[in-house]
Parts: C-alpha cells; structure tokens; sequence
C-alpha cells in the first residue's frame, strides 16, 4: 500500500516553500526529512529541466519552470 506522508511545493530558486502541511503534530524524522527537502531543492536550482530520485522509503520528483518573465 502506497502512502504519501507529505507533499511539498518549493520555489527552487530560493528553496522557499510554497505549500504547507495541516498537521499540528510533527515527528523529528518528519522535520528531518522536511530540512533535506529544502536543501535538495537549493542544488536542484543547478539542474535545468526534470528528475527524479528514489529511495527505499521515498520518491522525489522534479521539474524545473522557466520563467519567461526573468
């Protein structure tokens, strides 16, 4: 069974999130994983275009925008 525990929208050019959680209550390894999101989405900001990346216990996904406007 496949659960997703978060979902998390960052703007990659400063890694400033742009979704929050509605949980009230937040375990360490929650927060944990909430800090390296973060600090994966600062790197990804190196990459154009789109990724993903997988682990035992996680899925990331990853597209870059270009904004037109810049």
């Amino acid at each position: 069974m496949s659960l997703i525990l978060f979902a998390c929208v960052v703007r990659v050019r400063d890694g400033l999130p742009l979704s929050a959680s509605t949980d009230f209550y937040h375990s360490q390894d929650f927060l944990e994983c909430r800090r390296r999101l973060k600090t994966l989405a600062l790197r990804l900001a190196q990459y154009p275009g789109r990724g993903s990346a997988e682990g035992c216990d996680f899925s990331i996904q990853s597209r870059g925008v270009k904004n037109e406007h810049q």
